[in-house]
């Protein structure tokens, strides 16, 4: 019976090479139990204890692609206000031009970081014998976790034939070196005989597995002129430049859209969030509303009869052509500004007067006194006094002979103290 047996851990306890076990033997006679007896056997029994160890090694690391982006706005002037383009925009379309902006995205290069070797140890128990497994050991790097059908394996701990247990591993590298990984297994069997297995696997980050950011980027526009705009994407190791303008007339804002204009704008990568900034400044001329006066040339100023400026003028029949001022203080043309002429026709009983203003002036209001005495007279109570003041003005019915003249007007002229 012994020798039929197969040599098996199973049957009996194991120890130092030798098995033992109980064998029952039972004899019969003429179909009766006629003899029972037992006996305790221990064989030499020869069970080879024995784990196959193998690894994997894989590398990967990462690539960051890095950028620069800047703007500017330019102008076909070229000029600049503290470091600020600006455009002046005249009423008579001096000044009208085109700004330009660009948006320059440069390559700097690529950073390669996080250089890492990962895979997994493999333990099988390809032997006749439990393993006792004391330590699983990578020489360079780090065990994180072992496993047995899904679930967690604890080391120390023991391997029964026929079981494979995997374990995993990671480590980051300084920097991207290829090498050779090896890993030891060490422990007993369940005959007490000492094991120790080891596992390696060369490494190379040539075929690694590589993860890139920002290797192509998208370039948006925010302005407060066009709103919100893509320019397009930019990929490795590409530059790019997006150019794009806009036209700048003083008729696009009018007289009702003078002033002043600041006018933002932002380049944005968006997946980095880096962006620039480009300003424009737009400086639009506006009218002033001033008071005007014709000057002939035979002009009498105001002054020093009333204490503001201004001419009347003396005439006889005839047609004249005078110049209109605006801002001639003291009746000192210098100071002021020509903005036109009027035509004055005169004939005995009759008049008439026309503005005609140089472009761009307007005429506001006017004012025509036309009478027999120098200035328009004016009663107050019992007294007539004179006076110069527009509103007082008119013209006196049966003119004849030498007569004076006063024009006034209100002219809208392009601002003159406006430009750099």
């Amino acid at each position: 019976i012994v020798d039929e047996l197969e040599c098996s851990a199973d049957l009996g306890d194991y120890e130092d090479g030798f098995l033992t076990f109980n064998v029952l033997n039972e004899a019969f006679l003429n179909g009766t139990l006629g003899l029972e007896a037992s006996a305790s056997v221990t064989i030499v029994c020869e069970l080879e204890g024995e784990l196959t160890v193998s690894k994997t090694a894989d590398t990967s690391y990462t690539i960051t692609h890095e950028w620069d982006i800047d703007k500017g706005v330019s102008t076909d002037d070229g000029f600049e206000l503290d470091g600020t383009p600006k455009i002046w925009l005249y009423i008579d379309g001096e000044g009208d031009e085109t700004a330009t902006w660009t948006v320059d995205v440069t390559y700097l290069g690529a950073e390669e970081t996080d250089f890492t070797v990962s895979g997994v140890i493999t333990i099988e128990n390809t032997g006749d014998l439990a393993a006792d497994i004391a330590s699983v050991e990578d020489l360079d790097m780090a065990i994180t976790d072992c496993e047995l059908d899904g679930a967690s394996f604890a080391i120390p701990g023991r391997l029964n034939p026929e079981v494979t247990i995997t374990c995993k591993y990671s480590i980051d590298l300084d920097e991207k070196v290829d090498g050779e990984n090896v890993v030891v297994v060490e422990g007993e069997f369940a005959n007490g005989d000492p094991f120790e297995y080891t596992a390696t696997d060369p490494y190379t980050f040539d075929d690694a597995d590589v993860t890139e950011y920002f290797a192509t980027i998208t370039v948006k526009d925010l302005s407060d002129l066009f709103g919100e705009a893509e320019l397009g994407t930019v990929t490795a190791p590409d530059d790019a430049e997006f150019t794009y303008e806009k036209d700048f007339a003083w008729a696009d804002y009018g007289a009702d859209g003078c002033g002043s204009f600041t006018y933002g704008n932002i380049a944005t990568i968006v997946e980095t969030g880096q962006s620039a900034n480009a300003t424009l400044k737009v400086n639009v001329q506006c009218y002033v509303d001033e008071t005007a006066y014709a000057k002939g040339d035979d002009a009498l100023c105001f002054i020093p009869t009333f204490r503001n400026w201004g001419w009347t003028n003396a005439i006889d029949p005839g047609s004249y052509t005078w110049d209109l001022w605006v801002g001639a203080a003291q009746c000192d043309t210098t100071r002021g500004t020509l903005v036109g002429t009027v035509t004055v026709d005169y004939n005995n009983g009759g008049l008439s007067v026309e503005f005609n203003l140089e472009a761009p002036n307007l005429l506001v209001e006017s004012h025509v006194y036309a009478g027999s005495t120098e200035f328009p007279q004016q009663r107050r109570g019992r007294r007539t006094v004179n006076t110069v003041a527009p509103g007082q003005y008119y013209i006196e019915d049966g003119l004849s002979g030498e007569i004076y003249v006063i024009v006034h007007a209100v002219v809208a002229y392009p601002d003159p103290n406006f430009g750099p």
